[in-house]
């Protein structure tokens, strides 16, 4: 899997601030933000009722998919709330699931993911202690 992604990050958010500063002013980019950032700790407050354990029972990948989306939008840059934002929305979370995840190596089996690449090696064990 390619994690350069993840380095250029804070080069995206830097340029997403100025970009949108110059366009939208910088008072509502500043608003904005803490908008965002007060809808994540909204999402990821943990107050479970008899209801919610129920959902949180039913569906684990929900709750999940919420917590991590509430901890991007914390996170102060429009990048990473665009993709709080796509792990909200339960059709374009499958999407980049789908075309993104599995693609680049990992493919579905029987619902366990595995790497393509994985090698068996076989070895005998001999237990140097016995003498």
């Amino acid at each position: 899997m390619n994690y350069k992604f993840i380095l250029l990050i804070p080069v995206f958010e830097i340029l997403s601030f100025i970009l949108l500063g110059d366009f939208l002013g910088f008072w509502v980019v500043v608003s904005l933000i803490f908008l965002t950032g007060l809808i994540g700790l909204f999402l990821i407050r943990s107050k479970l009722d008899l209801r919610q354990i129920e959902k949180l029972v039913s569906e684990p990948n929900e709750w999940l998919f919420q917590k991590i989306a509430g901890f991007l939008l914390i996170i102060p840059g429009f990048v990473t709330d665009l993709l709080g934002i796509i792990m909200l929305l339960k059709p374009l979370r499958g999407y980049v699931w789908n075309n993104f995840i599995f693609k680049k190596g990992f493919h579905k089996d029987n619902g366990a993911r595995k790497n393509k690449d994985d090698n068996i090696i076989e070895a005998d064990y001999r237990d140097l202690d016995d003498k």
